[in-house]
């Protein structure tokens, strides 16, 4: 299976970014789902920007998500120490570290550019537990589940069990690490503002820490403009105050906070806004 991950990204990153540029046209020319949807929730989060930033952002996103895709694919292919070369600094690091970890730690996540390639050098500073959505292909799934849990970490499925998991290892005073920007299962998550509009939102998170008092930290990985270079960035603490309530509301707001930063490195390809308070089932017809 490694081989054939090899195979999809035989290149360096910086090579396979040229290759991937060329497949960025093609996706735009053609007007493709990703290329859809991607402008949908664009012109959503960004509708008090002008028409102008907004076709700029949906060709520059699409370019970046998909440069993404071959980050993944070389993340499943490469050894740890040509990951580790990848990225070439990372930001309020001592958020990390000098986080008092008495009740654990919960890392919140996005899907910013390949969310393989960050799980991977946060596993590889420490043990962590995980959660993800299975793949449907099975022996796909095994394998990326396997890759993922290669430093030691635990890997385990989105369900009862992923999140008892969780809780389990927070009260060992380990960390956890989740993306918080999906639509939640069916009673598994509360409506919350969400760029200007009341989306389903995982309330995991916001849970696990009212039940474990385990302090916060954002984490995601970001594109130098200039460079292209991938550096990752741990978020301020600002947003999580122990005398204050950490809800849905606060998690989402941080979110925003992490696609602001460079809102081109999202994966605007998801249907973020499929399942919102007010319906709108046409939305991404």
């Amino acid at each position: 299976m490694r081989l054939f991950f090899y195979l999809l990204s035989p290149f360096s990153l910086r090579l396979g970014y040229v290759f991937c540029d060329f497949i960025t046209l093609v996706a735009l020319a053609l007007n493709t789902k990703i290329v859809k949807i991607s402008k949908i929730n664009i012109n959503i989060a960004y509708s008090s920007k002008n028409k102008e930033y907004r076709e700029s952002l949906l060709k520059r996103s699409i370019k970046q998500s998909i440069r993404s895709y071959y980050e993944t694919l070389f993340c499943l292919s490469r050894s740890q120490k040509i990951l580790n070369k990848s990225i070439f600094k990372v930001e309020n690091r001592f958020l990390y570290s000098q986080t008092n970890r008495d009740f654990g730690l919960i890392l919140l996540s996005t899907h910013n550019r390949s969310v393989d390639l960050l799980l991977n050098q946060v596993t590889n500073q420490e043990d962590v537990t995980a959660i993800f959505k299975p793949i449907k292909i099975k022996a796909l799934n095994e394998y990326v589940r396997k890759n993922r849990q290669k430093s030691g970490s635990s890997v385990f499925e989105t369900n009862f069990t992923g999140v008892k998991e969780l809780f389990s290892a927070l009260k060992r005073g380990e960390a956890v690490a989740m993306a918080a920007d999906q639509v939640p299962a069916k009673n598994m998550g509360v409506y919350e503002n969400f760029f200007g509009r009341k989306v389903y939102t995982t309330n995991l998170i916001p849970s696990l820490h009212s039940k474990t008092k385990a302090p916060i930290v954002s984490v995601a990985i970001h594109s130098d403009s200039l460079t292209n270079q991938l550096y990752i960035r741990y978020g301020s603490k600002s947003a999580y105050k122990e005398k204050s309530q950490y809800n849905a509301k606060t998690m989402n707001k941080e979110i925003e906070n992490i696609i602001n930063i460079n809102p081109e490195d999202y994966n605007w390809e998801y249907k973020r806004f499929k399942k919102q308070e007010v319906e709108d089932k046409s939305i991404y017809k």
